[in-house]
């Protein structure tokens, strides 16, 4: 068997062209990750490359260390890019060039609950919400470049950032906060992949067991860069509801006069302020500036290709909104209510085939549950280290003796997630929304800090918001919090369908 894995593990590398570079320094998970090579090909990840750091007035003033206010004397590594633009590139290493924090997260962002949301949207008002979900690609993305403009200068979390700035009780009270959205979407998962599980025969509770289970194995066993590498894996699946979108082929008439139709009803203003929820997570930026440290991305070229990778995922992450959007808006009639995954897979047979759909909607649902679980307890558990003024940054890539606090977070929410699911027995579209909707109402809050700590002296003058791009991000963050939190009001306010 050993041998075997010897020759699977060359033949992967001789295909893909993947280098392993060495870990600079001991591990005490070394020993395991030498066992795994030979087994699985995701041991192949690069590891950290060498470094040399210096401080970012360094950087501007060679020879001359300051330390600067706020973060200006946080250090930026003149680390060796894992893949430089100049290099020629194969397909394996295009393939981890364009893996990081910001496609992992923006695939965790269309999760099941967004995908959900989505579907409901199309299902239940048509085309009308598809312009909602190109104006928030933008959005999306100036949003997240906050937290990679702060993780990169600061090499701290968004948490660790509040409470430098804004003192402890703000930055627990933040965490709270977040804590709380992450519970709830924690069951939400769950959810997804015990809805998924009863597709194929098994009980919710069967199927939300092993879902922790592999969450919890991947968390335990594989450092951080492999655990990106899975959950982008996972993520990607959901790329099956563009496919199904181009399938039905839909009216580009149809599609634009529907496009630009409102409706004065308490359930269109619940799924506006779900779809802003779902698009926006206060937990993906709290997670991306986190990973950002755990990457030990330093440099202005880190900076810069962190960017690109966010930029990519933003436009992944709503092209697969989209697609789920306008595939259940053409496959059901306009004023239909989905009220399960079973559902989606009734309404996409008649075209595709039953079994298609049945494996297309579980890959898709699944994939994305999967994917957002690992973000939101990686994102609840750092946030809750660096509250407490713990450094959790690199505790995935440490045993759990030498994190304690760090796995007993994660833990922790991955059962509550479960045992919240056992206990109820609510509906998984009603669940997605209301989930979405306290992300909406917790949206202001979190963009208020990433605003606040990235356009003042926090940050050093080099690396701060200022100018026009200060003045479009007071605009957009102002008029995207007015509007979801004010429509989350109203659906609360109101009753009926989702």
């Amino acid at each position: 068997r050993g041998s075997a894995q010897v020759i699977l593990a060359s033949a992967y590398r001789a295909v893909f062209s993947f280098r392993a570079i060495s870990e600079p320094r001991p591990s005490p998970r070394a020993g395991s990750w030498a066992i795994l090579a030979g087994a699985t090909p995701l041991a192949l990840v690069a590891a950290d490359p060498p470094e040399t750091c210096a401080t970012m007035a360094d950087t501007e003033n060679p020879g001359q260390a300051s330390a600067g206010t706020g973060a200006a004397g946080a250090t930026l590594c003149e680390s060796t890019p894992l893949f430089s633009f100049r290099k020629q590139r194969s397909l394996g290493d295009w393939a981890m060039y364009l893996i990081g924090p910001g496609l992992l997260v923006c695939l965790a962002d269309t999760d099941g609950a967004s995908l959900v949301v989505a579907g409901q949207s199309g299902a239940r008002w048509g085309y009308s919400l598809l312009p909602l979900q190109v104006a928030l690609i933008p959005v999306l993305y100036l949003a997240q470049e906050l937290t990679v403009r702060l993780g990169v200068t600061t090499q701290r979390g968004l948490t660790a950032n509040i409470r430098d700035h804004f003192g402890s009780v703000a930055a627990w009270t933040v965490c709270v906060l977040l804590l709380i959205e992450c519970a709830f979407a924690m069951v939400s998962e769950m959810k997804g992949i015990a809805s998924v599980a009863e597709l194929w025969g098994l009980t919710s509770a069967q199927g939300a067991l092993l879902g922790v289970l592999v969450i919890v194995s991947v968390i335990f066993l594989f450092p951080y860069r492999q655990v990106e590498l899975i959950g982008v894996c996972f993520g990607s699946f959901e790329i099956v509801f563009v496919v199904t979108m181009f399938m039905y082929h839909p009216s580009p008439y149809q599609v634009l006069k529907e496009s630009f139709t409102f409706h004065a009803d308490g359930s269109y203003m619940r799924l506006i302020a779900a779809n802003i929820g779902a698009v926006i997570m206060p937990w993906m930026l709290f997670f991306q500036q986190s990973a950002i440290v755990a990457r030990k991305l330093r440099t202005e070229d880190d900076m810069e290709e962190e960017r690109i990778h966010t930029m990519v995922g933003s436009v992944v992450s709503q092209l697969v909104m989209i697609g789920t959007l306008v595939t259940l808006a053409s496959a059901r009639r306009m004023g239909d209510n989905l009220e399960s995954v079973g559902e989606v897979v009734s309404a996409l047979a008649p075209a595709i085939g039953h079994t298609a759909a049945k494996v297309m909607v579980s890959m898709g649902f699944f994939g994305g549950s999967m994917c957002a679980a690992f973000v939101v307890s990686l994102a609840a558990s750092w946030s809750v280290c660096e509250a407490a003024g713990r450094d959790g940054h690199y505790s995935l890539d440490v045993s759990p003796r030498e994190a304690p606090h760090f796995y007993i977070c994660f833990v922790s929410l991955a059962l509550i997630g479960l045992l919240f699911l056992l206990a109820g027995n609510t509906s998984m579209v009603k669940l997605s929304i209301i989930v979405e909707m306290v992300g909406a109402i917790l949206l202001p809050f979190t963009v208020g800090c990433l605003y606040s700590l990235a356009t003042g002296e926090f940050l050093p003058e080099k690396a701060r918001v200022n100018g026009n791009h200060k003045r479009v991000l007071a605009i957009i963050f102002t008029t995207v919090s007015i509007v979801s939190f004010g429509t989350s009001l109203c659906g609360f306010g109101e009753t009926g369908a989702p």
